[in-house]
């Protein structure tokens, strides 16, 4: 009898794995709610009295399908747990080689694609008005992870509490993440969404990461960041909005798809629930609209537009090597903006996270904004460098374009997550901090 037990026990617990494996492999593919228990019935060949056996609703089955990932993750992929590095007993490493072993490691995570961190930042970017266990499981793994990276930095960081900012460790942690979220979506614009790999995160990535972040640890030791005034902004939370003062029906409907899109993700923005919102009849959807695809694509658009008409126009890039100065007072305005939570953003990384069969028109859209937008940014960039510094990094202007946009997309993520808030004036210096640091490092091994 107790023989027959432990089959029995083996065989429930081989059920719970494949139940829970098959329901994550859903959920980045469509997101909370297009993962249904029906379809991993059908991927499991299970009946739904099964899935109901081992988990009361699809929220506890999402929340457990999520933990067992971030689990298995942090057993293959170990980080910011220890200063260790190969070879210690000599003289202690410098602090930038002991940031680039731990971002070393974590770009190695990176390359084995975690489903934990793919679907906890696609229910990040979901504003639903009541937070899923699912949502909540993956806050839990992020304050502890948070809690490692602090620890790390008070260890390892040589951090001079006496000069510098007290909070030290806690910012570059939150900074540390926020590059490790960005640089995993920034892998994402190059997913093959048939074998769910993306594009790894480059050794010279790496380089430029460890060296902006080891300069940004220094500018925070030494004491030389400047004065902020006023709190930090709290990020804009959901809820239906009105659209602009004279909106068209078709103003209104874009208005309304954005919204539902940004509150429920692709799946969840049905056309009902999109003419609810709006107010108006279906037929005034497919009047202007031949598919939700296309509305959703539409939709976006428009958020950006909308988005981009507020935002100061880029400067002129500056020849006389004062171009920190002036990024510093652009790029704080543009954090600040990312407190609003503009809904082209949430939506457009919700589909880069989501690793669909067929790609979304919106998402197609959303690549060919950032591409425009990375464009601008790397461009002013080899301008405000100079022919000397572009010259010995010939590639120099885009690797840094795309390290300030991995940043920019994790401080929002940051925003939709973290408990403590970041100030968009001390983060402008060192996010221009770390692009300084990172060019000169670039410089000096290209002259080496």
């Amino acid at each position: 009898m107790p023989r027959k037990t432990s089959r029995t026990h083996a065989r429930g617990e081989e059920s719970r794995q494949r139940i829970l494996y098959a329901a994550l492999e859903i959920a980045v593919r469509r997101g909370y709610d297009g993962t249904t228990i029906g379809a991993v019935g059908a991927a499991t060949g299970l009946p739904a009295s099964s899935l109901y056996w081992h988990f009361a609703n699809k929220d506890q089955l999402l929340a457990a399908a999520l933990d067992l990932s971030y689990r298995r993750w942090r057993r293959i992929a170990p980080s910011w747990g220890s200063t260790d590095t190969p070879g210690a007993g000599g003289p202690a490493p410098a602090r930038a080689e002991l940031i680039g072993v731990q971002l070393r490691q974590a770009a190695q995570g990176f390359a084995r694609q975690p489903g934990f961190w793919r679907f906890g930042l696609m229910l990040a970017l979901e504003q639903r008005p009541v937070d899923t266990a699912a949502r909540t499981r993956f806050l839990e793994i992020r304050t502890d992870a948070v809690g490692r990276m602090r620890a790390w930095w008070e260890e390892a960081g040589a951090l001079d509490p006496a000069r510098g900012d007290p909070d030290a460790p806690r910012l570059l942690a939150q900074l540390t993440l926020a590059a490790m979220d960005g640089l995993f979506i920034a892998g994402q614009g190059r997913v093959d969404h048939h074998t769910a790999t993306g594009g790894a995160t480059t050794d010279s990535t790496v380089e430029l990461l460890t060296a902006g972040i080891d300069g940004a640890a220094e500018r925070l030791s030494s004491g030389r960041c400047p004065a902020v005034e006023g709190p930090a902004p709290l990020p804009r939370r959901s809820g239906a909005t009105d659209p602009a003062p004279g909106a068209t029906g078709r103003d209104r409907v874009l208005h309304a798809a954005a919204e539902i899109a940004a509150e429920r993700g692709y799946e969840g923005a049905t056309i009902s629930r999109v003419c609810a919102r709006a107010g108006l009849p279906p037929t005034s959807v497919y009047w202007a609209f031949t598919t939700k695809d296309e509305l959703l694509a539409a939709a976006l658009e428009h958020s950006f537009e909308r988005w981009l008409a507020d935002r100061p126009a880029w400067p002129a890039p500056p020849t006389d090597g004062s171009w920190p100065d002036v990024l510093r007072t652009h790029l704080a305005r543009t954090l600040r903006s990312l407190s609003e939570s503009p809904n082209f953003l949430r939506i457009g990384l919700m589909l880069l996270l989501e690793l669909r069969e067929t790609e979304p028109a919106a998402r197609a859209v959303f690549l060919r904004i950032r591409r425009s937008l990375d464009d601008q940014v790397a461009e002013w960039l080899a301008a405000a460098l100079g022919r000397p510094a572009t010259a010995e990094g010939p590639g120099l202007p885009r690797r840094l374009a795309t390290l300030l946009m991995a940043f920019s997309d994790g401080l929002f993520l940051s925003h939709q997550l973290d408990s403590v808030t970041w100030h968009p004036d001390l983060f402008a210096d060192l996010l221009v901090t770390a692009l300084e640091s990172a060019s000169a490092s670039t410089v000096r091994t290209t002259a080496g």
